[in-house]
């Protein structure tokens, strides 16, 4: 064979949570949808191989005749196999993949992922299945991207709320802000259990005071724009950042586009508030 042979394997039921312990952070979770599997044969020479893997971006090919896997041909296996040989790395080229194979560490998709985390670090690919079923492949890209899809809402939020407080401080004292607190949430609270710092405010909170139109004066100049506009940004923020925190539902990528235009709209507030502040400190 002189060319690389063509799996496809797109995702199937065995990825998809069956029972309670498979909604945790298991292997299954890590593989991209409909992704495809493209082995070679160990005849195929290592030049070939190199120059499909250049193509498509791999670092590593299975090694496979019918089921049966026979190793890992990458670029650490050839350049390994290069040092332990008499030939130059030109002539190397020339040999089949089969001299130049690593052995692969397996895993199942109902595995904990974090058991994968030492064989992603030192061999680049973990194969999911067993010596002679090839299911799929995890890189440590595809844990990168994972955890990212997992942990980007969180993040996203952490800033957002860093960047709300920090322009409800630039905007008013603390002695004002007891004030706007008492006028938008004084009816909401008994007496002694009304909070008085922005710290023990709940998202909902922080939001219905800055968009309360009896506050809005003293928060627009560092908001800006128009109230309703405002509170047209700010108000699906505390259902999603419940939705979120809570795990009610899953995040869609709607969702996120909300969270990521207000953080990136509330990084802008931020910016030009610290630079008028900044403006009138130096002038």
């Amino acid at each position: 064979m002189s060319s690389a042979a063509h799996l496809k394997l797109i995702r199937g039921p065995d990825r998809e949570p069956t029972s309670v312990t498979q909604l945790f952070h298991r292997v299954g979770r890590l593989i991209p949808e409909a992704q495809e599997v493209f082995t070679i044969p160990p005849d195929m020479r290592a030049a070939d191989a190199l120059a499909h893997m250049e193509k498509h971006a791999y670092t590593q090919l299975p090694v496979v005749v019918g089921r049966a896997i026979l190793g890992m041909f990458s670029y650490r296996s050839f350049a390994l196999g290069v040092t332990r040989m008499a030939e130059k790395a030109g002539k190397a080229a020339d040999l089949p993949v089969e001299e130049f194979l690593e052995k692969p560490a397996y895993a199942r998709v109902t595995d904990e992922f974090t058991a994968i985390i030492e064989h992603l670090n030192s061999q680049d690919a973990v194969l999911i299945g067993h010596e002679e079923l090839l299911q799929h492949i995890v890189t440590p890209v595809d844990v990168v991207r994972y955890l990212h899809g997992v942990a980007n809402a969180f993040v996203l939020l952490e800033e957002i709320e860093l960047s709300l407080r920090a322009l409800i401080r630039m905007a008013v004292d603390e002695p004002t802000f007891k004030v706007c607190i008492e006028c938008s949430l004084g009816h909401l609270y008994q007496p002694d259990k009304l909070p008085n710092r922005l710290e023990d405010m709940t998202v909902h909170d922080v939001v219905q005071v800055v968009r309360d139109g009896r506050n809005w004066e003293k928060f627009k100049p560092v908001f800006g724009g128009s109230r309703e506009r405002i509170s047209a940004r700010l108000g699906p923020l505390p259902d999603l950042r419940n939705d979120v925190f809570h795990f009610r539902r899953e995040i869609t990528v709607e969702d996120h586009q909300v969270l990521a235009d207000l953080r990136d709209w509330l990084l802008i507030k931020v910016r030009t508030a610290e630079a008028g502040q900044k403006g009138a400190n130096d002038a």
